[in-house]
Order: structure tokens, then sequence, then C-alpha cells
């Protein structure tokens, strides 16, 4: 019946929970953001990321795959002119790739093996960051969170970004280091960090070198984000 859009926002806006929520993740990404930064949001999901983009006056290209995310992307952004959401995939080419996924939850992945909850598949459409970029410019700030999917995302990369934010699975830690590695390949990464799950803490006292990330964690979290600055024009502050 098209409830569930408002009905999320109602409960969002009285839930204590979910209000500190928004504030920490408003606060976190205010570090690194003016009024006018582009920002990529990779993996949009139901725009949480969005709304603290926009609460830093920063323009926003949403990717988000799964279509029954969009109805409630477009009650929260769609008369924003400066929100701009895409129904599209994004990994190393350009073409199609089957989604797994289950209603709007968070867990939708191009993996098969990702979760067993997701249990609908659809073929979406999937393009590059590259081809992104051509369209829409060099964000200062890219996020990919895309459920187990994001080393196959960053092999579409092709140029630094200078702040790029992406999920780590500590179950996969490998990947984060390959993701590392293939953002060196690309260009020079100043220093990385990673943030708790709910953007309230820092995990390390201090950024580090890749090769210092790949030791600094421990023990390692079950799910964090990790930081990364490229190409000294990035600025923030622990």
């Amino acid at each position: 019946m098209g409830l569930y859009p408002v009905a999320r926002g109602i409960y969002r806006a009285i839930s204590s929970d979910h209000r500190r929520d928004r504030k920490l993740r408003r606060l976190f990404f205010a570090q690194f953001l003016k009024p006018g930064d582009l920002c990529f949001d990779i993996g949009a999901n139901l725009g949480q990321s969005i709304e603290a983009f926009r609460a830093s006056g920063a323009r926003v290209v949403a990717l988000e795959a799964n279509a029954l995310c969009l109805p409630t992307l477009a009650y929260s952004f769609g008369r924003d002119p400066e929100v701009l959401v895409v129904n599209k995939a994004v990994g190393s080419t350009s073409g199609t790739a089957r989604l797994h996924f289950h209603q709007t939850a968070s867990t939708a992945s191009i993996r098969d093996d990702w979760n067993d909850t997701d249990d609908n598949v659809v073929e979406v459409e999937m393009i590059t960051l590259e081809q992104l970029f051509a369209q829409h410019g060099v964000p200062r700030l890219l996020k990919v969170d895309v459920e187990g999917f994001e080393e196959q995302v960053f092999a579409g990369l092709a140029r630094p970004v200078p702040i790029i934010y992406f999920e780590m699975h500590g179950r996969e830690f490998d990947a984060v280091i390959r993701i590392l590695a293939r953002l060196e390949s690309v260009g020079k990464i100043e220093s990385v960090n990673a943030v708790s799950e709910d953007h309230g803490q820092w995990l390390l006292d201090r950024w580090v070198s890749p090769a210092e990330f790949a030791t600094a964690l421990n023990p390692l979290p079950k799910l964090a984000n990790v930081v990364v600055r490229m190409d000294g024009s990035a600025s923030c502050h622990v």
C-alpha cells in the first residue's frame, strides 16, 4: 500500500536508538565533507548514509540495485535536487548481474554465498566506477557497502579518490588487504584507519600506512568500516 516509507520515517523519528545512530553517522562524515562536495554512495540501501552526506551539504549520487528500496529512497530524497538515485549495481565490468536479496534488508549482495536469508534473485544492470565518474565527475568521498562484493567494485576503479570508505568484515580481512593493494595501484595512499560499525569510535588511535594496517587491528572486529585517505588532498582529524 506504499505505507512502509511513512511508517519507517515515523519510527526512526521517535526511536532514541535511531536518533543516536543518525547523529553518530552525521558527525563522522562531517569530518570529511563541506557544502558542495560530491559523494558517491555505492550500496545506498534505504539512504542512511545519504542523510549524513546531505547534512554536511554534500551532493550525492547513490547507487542501489535492489528496486524494493527505491520507494523509500524516493520518499526521503525524491524532492532533493542534490540527490540522484540510480537503480544499478557496480562491479568490475559493465553488463548484468544477479542480485540476491530479502525485501529491503541490507544483506542484499551480488554474491550467491553471502547470506542464506536472501531468498530472492533478480537480474540487475551493472556499471563500473569509471563509468560513473565519466557521467558525474570524481567524488571527494566514495562509500562502498555492497556486502562482500567490495573487491569487485574497486576492480573497476582506475584513479584515486580523496576519501574512500568501505565496509570490512573480519571473517574476510584478506579481501581488505587486496582492496588496499588495488587502491595503491591507482594512486598514493596517505593513511588508513577504521571506524566502529556505529561510527562512534576510531579503532586505531592514529592513521597508519597500508602495511601497518594489515597488522594493527588486533583482534579483528566482526564488522567495521575502513577509511582511506589518498593523494594528500584529503584532510580530517581523529
